[in-house]
């Protein structure tokens, strides 16, 4: 016969206190455990600055946003009645009903009613590719075949759309406040991909809320690859998709702030390779995308000041190269980040030839790029570790040989988290009217009292000023928008 534990000889609310008791040295042992490690690893202020967080983080957690219901409705009914617009015109098309988000129904469509060549997804770690009719090959098909593009955007509306509802039907707490959970652990795109120490946020602890780092930020873009269509009329409708951020509203006597870090991945990126003239463009405000523009078609480009936003003749350069600006930005983001024609080419719909050439030519103009690449790739093979001007560090205990351009990506995009919290720091504790409501991984948005308006948009843009420690400090640009209305309606 088996001598019962201890622990089975408690009953009732002894069993609790045991276990509890219980968890909670087991927690502290493993954290002991957890506090020499960082020491070993000379990271003591990386752990000591994340711990920080979690007062700052904890308050907007219990704020929550306030939630126009009235607005919110609208909202609901606006996009419910142009599903139904959307589902409509495919059963007068097709003759049937289809429903968008059924990987069978999708396939049997386009691969079997239409016959198209079918389009596989990339294989990733572990995962073979399949067979898809996801945003991004729905797109190619239009590309592709130029008649089936009014069927593939109503396709891509009707998903966006879903989206959008779910997120206006998300259930508010009692007081009528949105609020979620956030993660300050951050989040990763699989189980081997590095952290880059954003924070993710859900549903709170009570079912209530949702993600609120995935709120689209303008009225003419929705979400993921479905923004590509960008608003284009479709069967002379010209309807853009809502401004879901308009539900969002202050409370009463305070004013909403939305303060964005200005191209962040690309600064850090700039300073991590050390291109002098690029560094100085990027100082000027030049639109870098649009700079790129005329350099891939081997052109003169004009005086650099007349490439930012403020100058009388920008929208003359960027009016008829509106079009290559949108592709210089895709481009040169998937070049810097180290990839290839082939995968480049896949997301911007040019021949792999195209790409090629862009490259050589993009790559010659910035030099010092492939050299960075280098001595990347030394670094995670000498040390198996990246790590950013902050001290944290992406440890890689995966193959070598394919990580690059995660690493080369690691570095700006773990900065930028890092920074965007070091703001959100310094504002919760030198700036106590300012109350963070919201952190949207390079932007942070809240509410301050009206009457204090341009004292608080002052201050911020003085907390804001973190400084990153390369060589030659980077602070990146701040801008801070302002509405009495709605997070929306922020200019």
């Amino acid at each position: 016969m088996t001598t019962p534990s201890f622990e089975d000889t408690l009953i009732g609310e002894d069993r609790l206190w045991y276990y509890n008791c219980k968890d909670c040295v087991y927690t502290d042992e493993a954290g002991l455990a957890e506090l020499k490690t960082v020491k070993s690893l000379g990271l003591e202020a990386v752990h000591e600055f994340q711990q920080s967080l979690f007062w700052p983080v904890l308050k907007a957690m219990l704020r929550g946003v306030k939630i126009d219901k009235t607005k919110r409705n609208e909202l609901i009914n606006e996009i419910q009645e142009e599903i139904a617009k959307r589902e409509q015109f495919l059963f007068d098309v097709l003759g049937h009903t289809l429903n968008p988000r059924s990987p069978l129904q999708m396939i049997k469509l386009f691969y079997e009613d239409f016959k198209q060549p079918v389009i596989m997804t990339r294989a990733k770690k572990g995962i073979p590719g399949h067979v898809t009719c996801d945003d991004e090959a729905l797109q190619k098909i239009a590309r592709r075949e130029p008649l089936l593009k009014p069927i593939i955007n109503a396709i891509s509306d009707i998903r966006t759309l879903g989206v959008f509802l779910n997120m206006c039907q998300k259930p508010l707490d009692v007081d009528g406040r949105m609020r979620c959970s956030f993660n300050i652990g951050g989040s990763s795109t699989g189980k081997s991909a590095p952290k880059t120490y954003r924070l993710s946020s859900s549903e709170n602890a009570f079912d209530s809320g949702m993600n609120l780092q995935n709120i689209p930020s303008e009225k003419s873009k929705s979400l993921g690859k479905a923004a590509s269509r960008g608003g284009i009329a479709m069967l002379g409708d010209p309807y853009l998709f809502p401004n879901i951020r308009s539900m969002f509203v202050p409370d009463e006597g305070f004013t909403f702030f939305d303060s964005d870090l200005d191209r962040a991945d690309l600064h850090v990126f700039v300073w991590e390779i050390n291109d002098e003239l690029y560094k100085a463009s990027l100082r000027l405000g030049v639109d870098s995308h649009l700079l790129h523009v005329y350099i891939l078609d081997g052109k003169e480009p004009p005086p650099l000041e007349e490439l930012v936003e403020t100058h009388p003749k920008y929208l003359d350069h960027r009016g008829p190269r509106k079009h290559k600006r949108e592709f210089s930005k895709v481009f040169c983001h998937a070049t810097d980040y180290v990839g290839s024609a082939r995968t480049v080419a896949a997301h911007t719909g040019r021949t792999i030839h195209e790409i090629d050439r862009a490259q050589k030519i993009y790559l010659g103009a910035h030099p010092k790029i492939e050299p960075y690449w280098k001595s990347i790739e030394t670094q995670i093979h000498k040390h198996r570790f990246v790590e950013n001007k902050f001290g944290y560090r992406w440890y890689i205990f995966d193959r070598l040989d394919m990580v690059l351009p995660e690493a080369v990506a690691w570095i700006p995009q773990s900065t930028v988290s890092i920074t965007i919290n070091k703001i959100w720091a310094n504002i919760h504790k030198n700036l106590p009217e300012v109350w963070t409501l919201l952190q949207v991984h390079d932007s942070l948005s809240g509410q301050f009292p009206t009457h204090l308006k341009d004292y608080c948009i002052k201050r911020i843009q003085e907390e804001a000023q973190v400084i990153i420690p390369y060589l030659d400090p980077l602070v990146i640009p701040v801008g801070t928008s302002t509405s009495e209305k709605s997070w929306g309606d922020c200019k």
